[in-house]
């Protein structure tokens, strides 16, 4: 078994996938920007499941700093079994009024796309690509329209590599509402019925690694988030919008 690597495990759903594979017996190659918490992660995987644990500070606006890793992780000389892309950024606010937000583009598009194409020869012959996207990726998302748009771009690559990379197998993640500091970050709060929705990332993680193993093309976060998604291909593009807007508003 090779090492499972994921990006932005600092926190939220990256650590909570870390703590799933660590307890599934996988050693662990985690990357983020916060080194005092990947090192505080780090020793709790230890402690815990008795596996290996590398750590890497890699800031993923950084197209050096991604080039710089793979240089390092080619020198592991040990294959990758599963590879998480989970990094993303978001933030909130009118597109035509607020400072674009360039970090969407270079995070949720630009690196993730750069690491599965870095990624793929140091894969097993049969690993396990997880994209993280959001059920954000299934609907226009006024007052957040790049990371909504970043998410479907996500869905759509994953779902078309899932073609074309034969034994290499590739599932795209489709969360909801999670309760992490995301929305502290993206300077947004959730409303209504979205608050009582949200799920903690151990739940998150344990359905991934669930679709994991069932090699599922797309895995969707609870019920409630399977029904939405299904109504949003039914629901008018108006009407998916009016609701999107209902349900965030600034902090």
């Amino acid at each position: 078994m090779g090492y499972a690597l994921i990006t932005g495990a600092s926190s939220g759903i990256g650590a909570a996938l870390a703590l799933k594979l660590g307890k599934e017996g996988y050693d662990l190659i985690l990357l983020g920007r916060d080194t005092a918490k990947l090192d505080k992660l780090s020793r709790m995987i230890t402690e815990l499941f008795r596996v290996c644990v590398l750590t890497y500070k890699v800031d993923l606006r950084n197209e050096a700093e991604i080039k710089n890793f793979i240089i390092k992780l080619e020198k592991i000389n040990r294959p990758i079994t599963i590879f998480v892309n989970n990094a993303g950024v978001g933030s909130f606010g009118e597109f035509a009024k607020t400072e674009m937000d360039i970090d969407i583009i270079n995070v949720n598009i630009k690196a993730t796309t750069m690491l599965v194409k870095m990624m793929i020869p140091l894969l097993e012959k049969d690993a396990h690509i997880l994209q993280v996207a959001s059920t954000a990726g299934f609907t226009p998302g006024p007052y957040m329209a790049m990371y909504y748009a970043s998410k479907a771009y996500m869905i759509s690559f994953s779902l078309a590599l899932r073609k074309e990379l034969g034994d290499i197998k590739v599932s795209v993640l489709c969360p909801g509402a999670v309760k992490t500091n995301f929305q502290a970050r993206a300077n947004i709060q959730k409303v209504g019925y979205v608050k009582f929705l949200q799920v903690h990332p151990s739940v998150v993680a344990k359905v991934a690694y669930k679709g994991i193993m069932k090699n599922k093309p797309i895995i969707i976060v609870g019920l409630a988030n399977k029904v939405i998604v299904n109504l949003g291909k039914i629901l008018p593009y108006s009407m998916q919008t009016n609701i999107v807007t209902a349900t965030q508003s600034k902090k």
